[in-house]
């Protein structure tokens, strides 16, 4: 684990609490043996994070529920096979079981939850949970599925016996294995890998997909996007989610497997140039997306941001796996232009987009602000006045569409001077982009560049504190944003001073 200077504190005074003399391989080697379970447990819940709630992330498991587990009941009735790994109190577990009831999933199909913690399994065996933590819960859906007991709420019977607990720690092999073998259909690992070293979530990642059957899809927190896509794993967008698929052997060896290549539908954010192909459906690029489901609101893209984005999944924090000197740490937003290794060409300085092969606008729609944009070129900014909606929402859209770009380009290789560069235009154009700030002092940092990345961090972290942030695709939850870059100016500034 990436310790926050919180958890180090609480982890050095329950070392000072256990009172033993001598060097560290004596206490490693007490805390190793069986006398020594009961201080070991204590020292993991000193640092091990166990909050969550029943249908945590909304957005996300809307997505997950029509691009994923809808499609896969309709076209088989076998019993599915899930693991909640890190399961904390069983709020995940109670959540997929309700889940897979909704969607009409046989009956026989079983969820694992396993954790670090012994005491906390303890209580998700219960299923049973204050009223807090069932507070996303629709009324109707808590109606059907939880019964009070006690002022709490327990999940109802037949469902409680489709669920099962067991210890494991992710740093330990054996992984679970699937209840008659063939690896399991979906394992979520939710907002666990983001307190991970680089190197313990990439083997993570890897264990677990090896647990995956062909076919069975890994479902990370927005947090948590692969910097480094497995050739194991496909990726699997959607509107405001993403998700990895299990590749087959045959699959891996072929390059377009690493992409949706068509077989998806992609969701154009505003701004963002819509593909001349047949083969995506059109959806409005101004103003809010449509959702085809009403069992969750609609998120908006375009306009005054939330407020409340508390259910909103958030931006990577200090564990992120580093990548190499080409790749940076992201995922495509449907609907961008996909960019691989030079043959989309760097923006040039004075905002004009080229095309590709005409495969894309020169420009980006929506009216996208440029030279030519201008009446009057040469007047003082002051003689013109503040910016007309039209073109505040013109320049939003240009940032967002560059942000999207930096998105696309990171699974196609292009390397960190071009994904600088976009981001820098990017702010240019809108400094409060909390996202594309964020990644900016993520790529710096990983570049070796921490003093320029712990001022973007700061900038970004008083955008949001200013109010003046506004959330954008996959990156819509501000709190959680303004939590990661306080976290990584911690770290850096622990390091040394910048």
């Amino acid at each position: 684990m990436a310790l926050s200077a919180a958890q180090r504190r609480r982890l050095d005074a329950r070392l000072e609490g256990l009172g033993r003399e001598g060097s560290a391989a004596q206490v490693v080697s007490h805390l190793r043996s069986l006398v020594g379970a009961a201080d070991l447990a204590r020292l993991v819940g000193a640092v091990a994070v166990h909050t969550s709630e029943v249908f945590r992330d909304e957005v996300q498991l809307a997505a997950f529920r029509e691009h994923v587990l809808s499609p896969r009941v309709q076209r088989s009735r076998l019993p599915l096979r899930v693991w909640s790994a890190g399961c904390a109190a069983g709020e995940e577990v109670a959540t997929l079981l309700v889940m897979l009831a909704q969607e009409g999933a046989d009956p026989a199909s079983r969820v694992l939850g396993t954790d670090i913690s012994e005491q906390v399994l303890g209580k998700a065996r219960e299923l049973s949970f204050p009223e807090d933590a069932l507070r996303r819960v629709p009324d109707v859906t808590r109606a059907r599925y939880f019964q009070p007991r006690g002022g709490r709420q327990v999940l109802v019977a037949p469902l409680r016996t489709q669920a099962g607990f067991r210890r494991h720690n992710l740093m330990e092999l054996p992984y679970p294995e699937a209840g008659g073998g063939g690896g399991f259909d979906v394992i979520f690992c939710r907002n666990v890998l983001i307190y991970f070293t680089p190197e313990a979530f990439q083997r993570t990642v890897r264990n677990l997909t090896e647990r995956l059957a062909p076919g069975g899809v890994l479902v990370l927190s927005a947090a948590e996007p692969l910097l480094q896509v497995p050739s194991s794993l496909r990726l699997l967008p959607c509107e405001h989610a993403f998700f990895y698929v299990r590749v087959d052997e045959a699959e891996q060896k072929s390059p377009s497997s690493r992409h949706d290549s068509g077989r998806f539908r992609t969701v154009p954010v505003a701004g963002v140039p819509k593909r001349d192909s047949d083969r995506f459906s059109a959806v409005p690029v101004a103003g809010a997306l449509k959702r085809d489901s009403d069992r969750f609101p609609a998120v908006p893209v375009a306009g005054p941001p939330k407020r409340d984005s508390d259910r909103f999944p958030a931006l990577p924090v200090a564990g992120a796996p580093k990548r190499d000197s080409d790749r940076f740490p992201a995922l495509p937003v449907e609907g961008s232009p996909r960019r691989d290794s030079g043959r989309f060409p760097a923006l040039p300085a004075a905002g004009v987009l080229k095309r590709d092969s005409g495969r894309f606008p020169s420009v980006p729609p929506v009216g996208v602000l440029g030279p030519a944009a201008d009446p009057d070129p040469g007047a003082d900014d002051a003689s013109r006045g503040p910016p007309s909606p039209e073109a505040l929402a013109s320049t939003m859209a240009e940032a967002d569409w560059l942000f999207s770009c930096v998105l696309d380009g990171a699974s196609t290789g292009v390397s960190d001077a071009q994904a600088e560069h976009d981001l820098r235009r990017c702010l240019d154009l809108d400094p409060d982009h909390v996202a594309a700030r964020y990644l900016l002092g993520l790529l710096l940092e990983q570049c070796g560049r921490p003093e320029a990345a712990v001022g973007e961090y700061r900038r970004a972290r008083d955008a949001v504190d200013s109010g003046r942030a506004r959330p954008v695709p996959f990156f819509l939850n501000l709190p959680r944003l303004r939590v990661a870059c306080a976290r990584a100016v911690e770290r850096l500034e622990a390091e040394g001073p910048h």
